[in-house]
């Protein structure tokens, strides 16, 4: 299993919200399963500051919570001119969020070097562009059972 993780599901790790206890379980599956990796933008990392300062947590603990995620099987793309040149033509054909292109984007490049099976987000404005990325929910994720 590999997915690209967009933050809205990240913060789930560290903000109490539906479905937090199931990322929290996908991320321990990742990180005990050989091969299995998960994979967002850098971008990632201040969109999750954002969210858990609006969220009214200390500078501090979010520096500690930013922290653990890196310890975590995710790899951290860097945003490449290439990216950036393909979420400003999603921006302007699909009227995006310019964060939310740069992940459609992001996932993009990843998934010509790696086999993602999915975009994992819990943000609706996806749900319009499931023709450039399999757009999943948590609730649509099934772990393997233990062996």
């Amino acid at each position: 299993m590999k997915f690209y993780f967009e933050p809205t599901v990240l913060v789930k790790i560290f903000k109490l919200e539906e479905n937090s206890d199931k990322m929290i379980d996908l991320i321990d599956f990742i990180d005990r399963k050989e091969g299995e990796y998960g994979f967002t933008s850098k971008w990632s990392l201040l969109e999750i500051a954002r969210a858990l300062r609006k969220d009214g947590k200390p500078e501090d603990m979010i520096s500690l919570n930013l922290d653990e995620l890196k310890r975590h099987k995710i790899v951290f793309a860097s945003v490449t001119d290439e990216m950036l040149d393909e979420a400003k033509t999603i921006v302007a054909s699909h009227d995006l969020y310019a964060s939310d292109a740069l992940h459609v984007s992001t996932f993009r490049f990843l998934e010509r070097k790696e086999r993602i099976d999915g975009f994992l987000c819990d943000d609706k404005h996806y749900s319009r562009l499931r023709e450039m990325v399999p757009v999943l929910k948590l609730d649509e994720v099934r772990l393997p059972p233990e062996t």
